[in-house]
């Protein structure tokens, strides 16, 4: 391995200087003079021994790299040792590292980028694929971003679908933008799903990855700056979100703040469960729905449902009274038989009332989680392309088929060959069982996270079809019961209604980083936050995040596209 990166020792090098800015609070002062004390590897060069903080003076809040281009490519070639990573690996090697000038197009500040692989212990086993961004100007907090489907993507903490957190507000700078660290990985997969057939790339898909890829981001900053960060941040959605849960349920004590958007947290539940849907409507003879006959359900649905929030405005806010309202067999076809597009047969109500059902597992999962949904078909539920399909009649481009299939068939029953036709996870219950344990992020248990003073917000759409809000609300329910009443002091939980999985009818935008971090410096937690609708036919409306079980109520008059006519309300 090429030599490894040394590390900063008890003062910064006279590369680096502080600016005049002032980090919040005194309370942050005895955590500063604790790093500054703290003895790192010892670094080469001179040493500008300037004393740390005393108790009546702040830290500051940013610090300037100096001579940053070879501070940079100081860092190429190098490799950060095993001993650095927490897991078992064989260090990671760092394959360039480069300084990339600011960009006014992009927003982007001077930032040293640096590449990498994360070596397994075996080497004929997957590497994991990183990116650290270091922007010269540092505010001393980083942030690491979560994937996203099987993942095998790069993420690279520039912004954008992959490499950025997901449903930003185009008009908002990037994290690197505003000064913090930032970095992603690939996960050790690849994106279709094969890589299910090896045990080591399946457990960094479990969430070992977060970890390997967090020590490895550290060790390299720690090489670049000298000093530690103050704040670590994680923040991902879906499979990013499942990310963020493995972090506070795992690696806890690693993390001040951590996002979760609609996290996919538990893998052979959600599969079981859409394969489950996927079989109602297309191993069924008629069982599926087409386009207009989606229509027809979702134009009956808002007749019943919308205007319970006191509001015309095509979302579904109330959805608890909407699930009292809405019947399904309003819409049935005389006699049963499919007689067209103004009606449902049989088969199709039983194929939305399988998803409008709680799944119950013949056996429980990892952390006793026995079931799973219902999924939102009578709430503005996204169920086109999720569960019909847009493009033909056989099921097979809906996207719970390209995800299910992969995982059925390299996950589960580890045969490249095998398929999911006839697939019953009842036969296979000691490795459904087992890659449960090892793939979900279910566990109530977040103390380490809440010792350290960590604050977790959960963020969920009234419309996923993939993530349904039941499963997020279930995980929210234990911890809070966990809990009991501290649990409002380190965790919340926001209902988007209308916003689905990353979209939807209301199109979220949101910056939850700002958010969080406030929230751990001030110890004030977002109070219903104002988010912004991002579809372009309603851009620019606004509404109240409520927390659970709270929806924003229209108040009767003003705007109603603007969130100062609304107010969160239990009913």
């Amino acid at each position: 391995m090429a030599d490894t990166l040394r590390q900063g020792g008890d003062n910064m090098t006279d590369e680096y200087q502080t600016t005049s800015s002032f980090y919040r609070g005194l309370a942050a002062t005895s955590i500063v003079g604790a790093v500054v004390a703290f003895g790192l590897a010892a670094c080469g060069g001179e040493v500008d021994n300037a004393a740390a903080p005393t108790p009546t003076q702040t830290a500051p809040t940013t610090m300037q790299v100096r001579n940053a281009a070879s501070a940079c490519s100081a860092l190429a070639g190098a490799g950060v040792p095993a001993s650095a990573i927490a897991l078992p690996t064989q260090g990671a090697t760092i394959t360039s590292a480069s300084l990339v000038a600011a960009d006014n197009t992009t927003g982007l500040p001077d930032y040293c980028q640096v590449l990498g692989k994360v070596l397994a212990t075996n080497s004929s086993d997957p590497a994991i694929n990183f990116e650290v961004n270091l922007p010269t100007t540092w505010n001393f907090k980083a942030l690491q971003l979560g994937g996203a489907g099987f993942n095998g993507l790069l993420v690279t903490g520039l912004g954008g679908p992959i490499g950025g957190i997901q449903n930003w507000p185009s008009d908002e700078k990037q994290p690197l933008a505003m000064n913090y660290v930032t970095f992603g990985s690939d996960g050790g997969t690849t994106p279709d799903g094969t890589f299910g057939l090896n045990a080591q790339a399946l457990a960094n898909y479990g969430g070992e990855s977060v970890k390997r890829t967090h020590d490895t981001a550290l060790y390299i900053l720690k090489a670049f700056y000298k000093t530690v960060p103050h704040r670590m941040y994680h923040i991902g959605g879906s499979k990013g979100g499942h990310e963020s849960l493995v972090a506070a349920q795992r690696y806890g004590s690693d993390y001040d703040g951590i996002v979760a958007y609609y996290p996919a947290n538990q893998n052979q539940a959600m599969v079981m469960s859409w394969f489950r849907m996927w079989n109602a409507a297309y191993a069924t003879p008629g069982g599926a729905l087409d386009p207009a006959k989606q229509a027809l359900v979702r134009t009956k649905v808002l007749a019943a449902c919308d205007g319970l929030d006191g509001v015309v405005d095509g979302i579904v806010s109330n959805t608890a009274a909407c699930q009292a309202t809405f019947s399904i067999n309003s819409l049935r076809c005389s006699g049963g038989a499919d007689t067209g597009d103004t009606c449902l047969s049989d088969a199709q109500i039983n194929t939305l009332m399988t998803a409008a059902t709680p799944m119950e597992f013949a056996f429980p999962l990892a952390n006793g989680v026995t079931s799973i949904g219902p999924y939102p078909v009578f709430q503005g539920g996204d169920v086109e392309r999720a569960l019909f399909d847009p493009f033909g009649t056989d099921g097979t481009h809906t996207v719970y088929y390209s995800l299910d299939e992969p995982v059925i068939k390299y996950f589960d029953q580890q045969n490249p060959n095998a398929t999911s036709t006839g697939f019953d996870y009842r036969a296979w219950q000691p490795r459904v069982t087992q890659l449960s344990n090892e793939l979900d992020a279910t566990n109530p248990d977040i103390d380490a996270f809440h010792l350290k003073g960590g604050k977790l917000i959960l963020v969920q759409g009234t419309t996923d079809m993939l993530v349904t809000p039941n499963q997020t609300t279930a995980y929210f329910n234990k911890v809070a019961a966990r809990y009991g009443d501290s649990a409002s002091s380190f965790v919340r939980y926001y209902v988007a209604p209308g916003f689905g999985h990353a979209g939807g009818t209301f199109a979220l935008q949101w910056d939850p980083l700002t958010a969080l971090d406030g929230w751990v410096e001030s110890g004030q937690a977002p109070i219903n936050p104002v988010v912004t609708d991002g579809n372009p036919a309603t851009k620019g409306r606004t509404r109240p995040l409520c927390e659970y079980p709270q929806f924003p109520k229209y108040k009767g008059a003003g705007d109603a596209n603007s969130a100062s006519s609304f107010v969160c309300a239990d009913s």
